[in-house]
């Protein structure tokens, strides 16, 4: 009797996607990574859920900044300063250079500050007189008063009968119009015109670090008086001096940062680390890792103690040392114009990817990017507990309560393995409240098609049965509105050879 070879069987398998993850636009990815979408957030991962929507705070009209200090909300709009939707004056009507030191907050380029504690409007950092002046040797005695203080490093110019007397001085003593500087500090005489003024730099980029205005201009790095962010000239010798020094990098400077030991310069190729704790032990020291890029001075960004800056290869963390890329899953179109934003754990990300603007969240715990939406976002401030974020004509804030005007997810493209074809297609889903969804999926050859749009879906676990398209591989689109929570894409793959 002849024996014939059993033959294996070919029944259905099934393959279960339940372990979601971020953004994902290289080639290659995992079955649960996002490729694209809309208003998706990070908190329910390795399940995927929409994040909270935007609540409208205020309309503006052309606002350029947007922070948050001493529990107020303040921002510049039209050319005009408000804290808390109080007007404290007119400035320029661009983007500034905003930093809070103490009770003041600070403008650059105006070189102005403002008391946060007092209604008052927008005060000059520099100071500035030309008078008619007789000098003696520790004194010079104007033909009216002035603003200065005992302390101002003033710089002397005008000086013609005496031009020795054209320095950078201390003031010790301000008695009505006669001020007075150390002994034999000058020589005695008389001019018709000198200027006296206190100078500020012309700043580029700010930050504030253990009481002192730190900043860079030219190729210079300095910073102010400690204490005193009105006073820069100031070099005695003695700890609480002002500091300047040139560097030897190419380039223009592109940002500043405040790390917890040490102050970060940034250019787009290198990064100069200023350490010690007073002018006499400050060093330079130069880093050739990927800085802050052109353009992007607002993605510079301290979340507990991590640096976290957009170069020209991504993103970045610094906790020390060398930076860590973490980037890499958004793919190699660049971005420009990009800002940071922070609350709690996550990132917010706001910037220019191929001409067009969008706006993604980054999840420090979970290391995942996704997709929030074509936001073009001034700046981000946290103010009571809650993101704020300003666009041109709005300032907004996120708000768990408040329900996204809808989500959008897609995954792909799953694969079919020769000799099977997908048969049925599930998606598994939680639903809360008022929750609807569409269903679409598309193949290498055809277009997205519609293949399930529910009405209202039920309360609690959902199972919805979608029909799939034939082909070697295919993509699935989920809509919807309201709070749903996916949990798992289910597969069913049958004997058969795909088209």
């Amino acid at each position: 009797m002849a024996e014939f070879p059993y033959l294996r069987g070919t029944g259905q398998t099934r393959a279960l996607t339940e372990q979601f993850a971020g953004l994902e636009r290289r080639d290659r990815a995992a079955e649960g990574a996002v490729r694209a979408g809309r208003n998706l957030s990070a908190r329910a991962l390795p399940a995927l859920t929409p994040g909270d929507g935007r609540k409208k705070e205020r309309t503006v009209s052309a606002c350029t900044d947007l922070i948050a200090a001493h529990g107020r909300l303040i921002w510049t709009s039209g050319g005009r300063l408000y804290v808390d939707g109080i007007d404290r004056g007119g400035v320029r009507d661009q983007q500034h250079q905003l930093v809070v030191m103490g009770k003041r907050l600070i403008l650059f380029p105006e070189k102005k500050y403002l008391e946060l504690e007092e209604s008052t409007s927008l005060k000059n950092m520099e100071s500035s007189i030309i008078s008619g002046a007789t000098f003696t040797d520790s004194t010079i005695s104007l033909g009216q008063s002035t603003e200065f203080r005992a302390g101002d490093g003033v710089t002397i110019s005008g000086c013609i009968s005496h031009p020795e007397n054209n320095k950078t001085a201390v003031i010790r003593e301000v008695n009505g119009s006669t001020l007075t500087f150390s002994e034999e500090c000058f020589t005695a005489g008389s001019e018709s015109a000198v200027t006296i003024k206190r100078k500020v730099p012309d700043l580029d980029f700010v930050c504030e670090k253990d009481n002192r205005l730190w900043g860079v201009h030219d190729n210079a790095i300095c910073c102010s008086v400690l204490g005193d962010p009105c006073n820069w000239m100031v070099y005695e010798g003695l700890a609480t001096d002002g500091w300047e020094t040139e560097v030897g990098t190419d380039g223009a400077f592109t940002g500043i940062a405040a790390a917890s030991s040490h102050v970060l310069c940034f250019k787009e190729d290198c990064v100069h680390k200023i350490y010690g704790a007073k002018p006499s032990n400050f060093q330079v020291q130069v880093s050739q890792i990927p800085g802050v890029q052109s353009g992007c001075e607002r993605s510079v960004r301290n979340v507990g103690e991590i640096i976290y800056w957009w170069a020209r290869d991504g993103l970045m963390a610094y906790g020390g040392g060398i930076p860590d890329r973490l980037s890499a899953p958004l793919g190699d179109t660049p971005y420009t114009d990009v800002r940071l934003g922070a609350h709690g754990h996550t990132l917010w990300l706001s910037g220019q990817r191929a001409g067009k603007w969008e706006t993604l969240t980054y999840d420090i715990e979970q290391g995942a990017f996704l997709p929030v939406d074509g936001w073009q976002v001034v700046q981000f401030a946290e103010h009571n507990g809650a993101l704020y974020l300003a666009e041109a004509d709005a300032i907004w804030r996120m708000d768990s309560q408040t329900t996204p005007d809808g989500w959008e997810a897609v995954f792909g493209p799953y694969r079919a393995v020769s000799p099977t074809v997908l048969t049925a297609l599930t998606v598994l889903a939680d639903c809360t409240g008022d929750c609807t969804m569409n269903c679409a999926v598309r193949t290498q050859s055809s277009p997205w098609k519609t293949v399930w749009a529910g009405e209202r879906l039920p309360e609690g676990r959902v199972r919805i049965p979608i029909r799939p398209e034939r082909g070697m591989q295919f993509w699935l689109r989920l809509r919807g509105k309201g709070r749903v929570m996916l949990q798992g894409i289910r597969r069913t793959l049958s004997p058969g050879e795909p088209d």
